[in-house]
């Protein structure tokens, strides 16, 4: 017997054009990913403090690579706000990348199946590289990780590493 959601979801089904309603039935969930903030790793000695720009820049390719990949409908991108608290404690003793763990146990409270965490090496005005990593949460398995060179500190570099990323994981998306 179909039940009150059952009919409904049948009557949606069939008032679609046949192949979005076979797109429809066909999808499946899409796993729940969980984007930290990026990281720098500043070795260019330069003598400007430009720690204002490059948060702003780290935290727009995070929040551009989570809404790019939303948009694809590549993963659920789960929010952050169940874990700022135990993120912020976190990053006021540790990297990220150093805390041995820790962004699986973040993930998981977060009810995310995985987890993408970036750093940003910035070797001189000129020369800077992204790295990528998304993690299975339930195993801790590394399944994806990429490194990409890009030229120039600036907004616009930025913008198009992180769209590299988007465009990267798109395309064969690693689950």
């Amino acid at each position: 017997m179909i039940d009150r959601r059952g009919l409904l979801g049948l009557a949606l089904l069939l008032s679609l054009p046949l192949s979005q309603a076979a797109t429809a039935l066909a999808e499946e969930p899409r796993k729940r990913l969980l984007v930290l903030d990026f990281e720098l790793v500043d070795t260019s000695n330069e003598p400007v403090d430009q720690s204002a720009e490059h948060a702003k820049r780290l935290a727009r390719a995070r929040d551009d690579i989570g809404a790019g990949l939303a948009a694809r409908r590549v993963y659920d991108v789960v929010d952050r706000a169940p874990i700022a608290a135990d993120l912020d404690a976190i990053l006021k003793q540790t990297y990220i990348r150093t805390c041995n763990g820790c962004e699986l146990s973040l993930a998981n409270k977060a009810g995310a199946d995985l987890v993408l965490t970036g750093v940003v090496n910035k070797v001189s005005t000129l020369i800077l590289s992204m790295g990528v990593s998304i993690a299975r949460v339930s195993t801790g398995e590394l399944i994806y990780h990429q490194g990409f060179d890009f030229r120039g500190d600036n907004d616009q570099s930025w913008a198009r590493a992180t769209k590299f990323f988007v465009d990267r994981i798109a395309h064969d998306p690693p689950n």
